[in-house]
């Protein structure tokens, strides 16, 4: 009878508005949750035996109703907002960052026991170390990456914090401009710190001498080391240019024609370390874009000028933080200021994204309709894979409009009361119908 068809009809109805009153609440809940992927519905009618008329026309369906479909919105962006978390990142864009899920946590230590073969996929990016040196966000997934230059392949992911080695200084570039004026008998000093095999800062200090017109000697002082100092080496200078070097100490070699250099081998207790000591070329004049140079021209001063002193060592220094780079690079920072790239993080792209196993509101897995991963590094640097940038210590906000899914509530609410209206409706016109029988 009409009265049955209308009440299944009425009941699909009403299933279909409670599924998608159930996807609305779950959105508005998830509202300010980080990473999260917004659920709609979608309606498609159902016809059921379909009864031909005499006329095509006039053909009329029986029990007809509805049914609801979940649409996932993985493609469209959330707000991105800093967090001032430098481990933090938020795809700006298309790609999603592989992660892995814990199969269990060690209660006692707080150390996941192991890991899940699966590999997911989130947008959820406010990743922070966990107490085994792995980067972790806040859903409790764990940062799957690669190792630095690798494009197409991740993997369990373990910061290193070894402190960093010191890198012993080989030479020192030196630039000045001694001063013309100065009287004979007049001495200047400048210094810089090296880093010694051992790899602790040593001083090393040239002591310049005024001993003539256009002559000077210098002295290098290594404080600490054996020998504590070298030289002199007599310089002489033509026009305010680099003329000549020469030397009487057989622990110093220096050149006489092209570049200008000087080297030596104090021993600071790790035995000789060979350093050079560059001064520019002979002949050669004051250059801004040169890193050494030695010249002597006069000026309303009688001080050094256009001092410069660089040297190539660098210091050793204990892990102190990690971060994330626009690119993926993953850098480890030491306490010293030297930081170098520790991992590479890769995204992932779907040929259908919004087709992903929704495994929670923040993490997915791939699926035989989403097609499979295409990883590659952010921003697309090869124009190959269609990848977003990162957006460093930031991370994206969920991507539900509360005011939309209010909109909608009120249409799936009505709709709902509509659907309860027609069965309270056939239900009173079968029992008419009853009553006229009896």
């Amino acid at each position: 009878m009409t009265f049955y068809g209308a009440l299944g009809t009425a009941v699909q109805g009403i299933t279909a508005q409670a599924a998608a009153i159930g996807h609305i609440s779950d959105n508005v809940s998830n509202a300010t949750t980080k990473g999260y992927k917004q659920v709609s519905t979608l309606f498609s009618d159902l016809v059921f035996n379909k009864v031909a008329g005499e006329s095509p026309v006039m053909d009329s369906n029986r029990h007809m109703g509805v049914t609801s479909i979940a649409d996932f919105n993985n493609r469209k962006q959330g707000t991105i907002v800093g967090n001032g978390n430098l481990s933090s990142i938020a795809v700006n864009g298309n790609g999603f960052i592989p992660v892995a899920r814990a199969t269990g946590i060690n209660s006692a230590t707080g150390e996941p026991t192991g890991f899940e073969t699966a590999t997911y996929y989130t947008r959820l990016g406010d990743f922070r170390l966990d107490i085994t040196n792995r980067l972790v966000n806040s859903a409790g997934d764990y940062l799957l990456a690669a190792a630095p230059g690798q494009t197409n392949r991740v993997s369990d992911f373990v910061v290193d914090d070894s402190p960093i080695a010191a890198i012993p200084t080989t030479s020192v570039d030196y630039q000045v401009n001694l001063p013309g004026a100065a009287q004979v008998g007049r001495t200047y000093a400048n210094g810089i710190g090296i880093i010694d095999a051992a790899g602790d800062e040593r001083n090393f200090q040239l002591y310049w001498e005024k001993t003539g017109t256009d002559t000077w000697d210098l002295t290098i002082n290594t404080a600490g080391g054996t020998p504590a100092s070298f030289g002199p080496v007599t310089v002489t200078f033509l026009n305010g240019a680099l003329d000549t070097m020469t030397t009487t100490d057989p622990a110093l070699a220096v050149t006489g024609a092209g570049a200008a250099t000087v080297t030596l081998s104090p021993n600071f207790g790790s035995g000789a370390q060979a350093l050079t000591l560059n001064l520019g070329t002979f002949g050669g004049g004051f250059d801004p874009q040169a890193t050494s140079g030695l010249t002597q021209y006069s000026s309303q001063t009688t001080d050094l000028s256009n001092v410069n002193l660089r040297q190539n060592g660098l210091p050793g220094g204990e892990f102190s933080y990690v971060s994330i780079q626009e690119d993926g690079q993953i850098i480890y920072n030491y306490t010293n200021g030297r930081s170098q790239v520790g991992g590479q993080l890769l995204l992932a792209n779907f040929p259908e994204p919004d087709r992903l196993d929704r495994v929670s509101g923040t993490a997915f897995l791939a699926s035989g309709v989403s097609g499979d991963p295409v990883f590659g590094v952010p921003g697309d640097p090869d124009g190959t894979t269609g990848l977003g940038p990162l957006v460093s210590a930031a991370v994206e906000e969920s991507n539900v409009d509360v005011a939309e899914q209010m909109t909608r509530l009120i249409v799936a609410q009505q709709a709902y009361s509509m659907n309860g209206q027609i069965i309270t409706t056939a239900n009173e016109m079968l029992s008419s119908a009853l009553d006229m029988k009896r």
